[in-house]
């Protein structure tokens, strides 16, 4: 008797300090088959959830489960594969009647992108970017499964503009202003120029006449720099080293003939107002037109400074008289 009356005096205090809760059931059926936003999976995306405290329920619905299939594509589950993202959760799934289908389809909803509508914003962006360049494009993008939301296709262009390999544009594809993933498109970019070439031979120290150069259509961007596409400014300068027929012309190649040369006889002439006057001289140093070189007054002997003319004479600056 007296044990009888201990246990139930020990039952009582049990109650007292640690009372017992009674959850409320909750009924979990997971759908043989459901359809996904993404890019997360969550509880209540596959299951029905229902009964018990309605913060209990909200708490399981929101349960993450990991990422989601990949937009317009599925995965199966089973109840042995849905255990272990159950159990990552860390959730407290006492008190739940289940109702799992030995099977289940998990699909993520898409769009559709074309890959034709890629392609052509990619070449629009190129052209536009390497204006004048001749372009075209290495392998078209397949079309691509985006999530739903707002589509937004941004190209942008990996690195530079090259013409000697290939250059890439990275179309963004964007989701309600997230980036779902990045398409190459690949261009081989041509620039084709009128270049000048060497028509017949030129040796060291010739000046270069009309009859000697033409202008070619090349790809030049697989030329080096400093290739001329102006006759303009290759005829009358002098060629430094000598050029076969077929040579491409480059501006480190040519440099402006010798007018004048050291110790030469010049006329030296010099401009008061609007009156010009004219000496003998001699040129102390070598120039071409437009250099500036020193030179001497042979009646005067003073050394002045001038600039080479066309015409081989030598204009005076800040000339004083004397």
């Amino acid at each position: 008797m007296r044990r009888t009356l201990a246990a139930l005096f020990v039952l009582c205090l049990m109650l007292a300090f640690c009372p017992v809760v009674f959850a409320e059931n909750v009924n979990v059926a997971v759908k043989p088959v459901s359809v996904v936003r993404g890019p997360e999976l969550s509880f209540g995306d596959i299951a029905d959830i229902s009964g018990g405290a309605a913060d209990r329920v909200q708490y399981l619905k929101q349960l993450r489960l990991g990422e989601a299939p990949a937009p317009g594509s599925a995965v199966f589950l089973t109840p042995q594969s849905l255990e272990p993202l159950l159990i990552a959760t860390r959730a407290d799934f006492s008190s739940i009647t289940w109702n799992v289908p030995t099977s289940f389809k998990i699909t993520t909803s898409a769009q559709p992108v074309s890959g034709q509508k890629i392609a052509e914003l990619a070449r629009a962006f190129i052209s536009q970017t390497a204006l004048g360049a001749t372009v075209l494009m290495v392998g078209a993008p397949s079309d691509l499964q985006a999530p739903l939301g707002k589509l937004e296709l941004t190209p942008e262009l990996a690195g530079t503009v090259r013409y000697n390999a290939p250059t890439t544009v990275l179309v963004a594809v964007r989701t309600d202003g997230a980036t779902f993933a990045k398409v190459p498109v690949q261009f081989e970019v041509k620039r084709i120029l009128e270049v000048v070439v060497v028509v017949e031979n030129l040796n060291a120290g010739d000046i270069i006449q009309a009859r000697s150069v033409r202008l070619e259509s090349m790809d030049a961007g697989k030329l080096q720099p400093g290739y001329l596409t102006d006759l303009s400014k290759v005829v009358g300068m002098q060629i430094r080293q000598s050029a076969p027929p077929g040579s491409i012309l480059f501006e480190r190649s040519l440099t402006r003939p010798i007018l004048v040369k050291q110790g030469e006889m010049i006329r030296i002439a010099a401009r008061i107002g609007e009156i010009e006057v004219s000496a003998g001289g001699v040129a102390m140093s070598q120039g071409a037109a437009g250099d500036l070189i020193r030179v001497q007054n042979l009646t005067t002997k003073r050394f002045l400074t001038g600039r080479v003319q066309e015409d081989k004479s030598v204009l005076v600056l800040n000339y004083q008289g004397g």
